[in-house]
């Protein structure tokens, strides 16, 4: 199994909640509610699976399915939406908004031309301090590996038996240099983390 879904996607599930925000501060509440509600769903089955990759270190087909299942319903929706009036701003979704709109194209893997259709878009918003680097970092990985091509971050990672291990990164030895450049912590502490949610327990 594959793990783009990373503890930074995780960690912005608050940034991305309802109550953050002032709806009245956006213009666009009904877009931001969608993104929102849509976000929800999706960390809902990730919460989910990753309960079950600690209990068990796999995770059941059913499962699998329920979450492509709701990937693929956000696709279906988020594409024709970014296709007609582009990434969304600040202004119109507010910031949790966008965050929304980000995590959302992170786990449109059913069409890899999308997301790199979507990646310079990504990285307007970077370089307009509306989102971090994180963001940038993780879907230029996902295109890269989509492509066949070494990852640029080392953002994405092979679950291969009972090990996690990080995909293949292009010119490794500055891969932390990279990192630091978009506000991630170096490969050897970001592969600690996803191992203490992901790695299965181990026996007495």
């Amino acid at each position: 199994m594959t793990f783009g879904r990373t503890l930074i996607v995780i960690a912005l599930v608050t940034a991305c909640s309802p109550s953050s925000q002032d709806q009245s501060a956006v213009g666009d509440p009904g877009l931001r509610d969608q993104l929102l509600a849509r976000v929800a769903r999706d960390q809902a089955i990730r919460d989910t699976s990753v309960v079950q990759m600690r209990e068990t270190g796999t995770n059941t087909p059913a499962l699998i399915r329920s979450e492509q299942a709701v990937d693929s319903a956000n696709l279906a929706w988020l594409k024709p939406q970014l296709e007609r009036a582009g990434f969304p701003t600040m202004a119109q979704v507010g910031r949790d908004g966008v965050f929304a709109a980000a995590l959302l194209v992170q786990h449109a893997d059913d069409d890899p031309s999308f997301q790199a259709a979507v990646l310079p878009q990504i990285e307007a918003a970077f370089k307009a301090g509306v989102v971090s680097g994180e963001w940038v970092a993780l879907l230029t990985d996902r295109v890269a590996k989509a492509q066949g091509r070494p990852q640029r971050y080392g953002t994405q990672a092979t679950m291969t038996g009972v090990r996690l291990v990080i995909d293949p990164i292009a010119d490794s030895a500055q891969v932390d240099a990279r990192r630091a450049a978009m506000g991630l912590p170096p490969l050897a502490d970001y592969k600690r983390m996803l191992d203490s949610v992901y790695a299965p327990p181990q026996a007495p």
